[in-house]
């Protein structure tokens, strides 16, 4: 089977697969009937792994290998954009969202740092399962396999997939607590097909998937917890537009995120140039 069929049977195997997964928990009431805090995480980390999953079971039918998977460990600097540039934008999105009288900065007390320091670890290694078993799948498998088979706009396409694959817990499931769900659902997807663009740029200068998937844990542990959590605790009288305008994937996330993937081709390009010219 050819790349880009397999990219496609990809897609639709792994929304068909999710969205009924995404049912089930809708079905029986939403994310919040799932129990506690860590049963929530330990679901959507389940769910997460469906993509890496359904990849590696599509290559061993078809035979088709994993060498363009990127399992490779790539340049130590992309680890550190990977890691870098999430805590810069969630730092920025926080200085928004205080501009806003969304949310402003306020550090946690001492004692209650420590109490959370467990949780910040668990939360990081569970995320880090979660983003590679996504990652192994979108841009480990999916990407690729567009890019091979010639799509014109592999970056966009893995962007609306990924975006479509969130959406039902975003808009019935109750992901989020809103009064307007199908707003959110929309604002979400856009924020992925934003952040997406900068992921899939450091998943092929990299060649790792590995990249992606620190990429990946790096935005959801700095966006959802760190940043929200221990440093920007004091509610604005514009609270409630928090998961709209800032959260992890709000209005302002997406914004970000476009802002640093254009720098991030510019300052490439400006470097490549210089490098052809002996500049460096």
């Amino acid at each position: 089977m050819t790349d880009i069929r397999q990219a496609w049977l990809f897609a639709i195997s792994v929304l068909l697969l999710n969205w009924s997964f995404q049912a089930f928990i809708i079905i029986n009431g939403g994310v919040s009937t799932l129990g506690s805090f860590w049963m929530v995480i330990l679901w959507l980390v389940a769910l997460m792994c469906i993509p890496g999953a359904l990849s590696i079971l599509l290559r061993l039918i078809f035979k088709s290998g994993f060498a363009d998977v990127g399992f490779r460990l790539g340049l130590r600097r992309y680890y550190v954009y990977a890691i870098a540039i999430p805590l810069a934008l969630a730092l920025l999105v926080g200085l928004i969202s205080s501009a806003l009288d969304i949310r402003h900065f306020s550090l946690v007390a001492s004692d209650e740092f420590v109490e959370l320091g467990g949780t910040a670890l668990f939360l990081l290694v569970l995320g880090s399962i979660g983003a590679v078993g996504e990652e192994v799948g979108w841009r480990g498998f999916l990407l690729p396999k567009l890019v091979n088979g010639g799509v014109s706009h592999p970056y966009m396409a893995t962007a609306l997939i990924w975006a479509l694959w969130h959406l039902p817990l975003i808009a019935f499931g109750g992901y989020y607590q809103t009064d307007s769900p199908l707003r959110m659902a929309l604002v979400y997807g856009i924020g992925i097909i934003a952040m997406s663009f900068l992921f899939s740029e450091l998943r092929v200068r990299s060649g790792s998937v590995w990249v992606a998937a620190a990429m990946h844990a790096s935005h959801n542990f700095f966006f959802q917890f760190a940043v929200p959590a221990l440093i920007l605790r004091a509610p604005g009288s514009r609270s409630s537009l928090w998961d709209v305008v800032a959260g992890d994937a709000g209005l302002s996330v997406a914004a970000v995120y476009a802002i640093a993937y254009i720098a991030f081709l510019h300052a490439s390009r400006r470097h490549k140039n210089s490098e052809d010219r002996g500049v460096v």
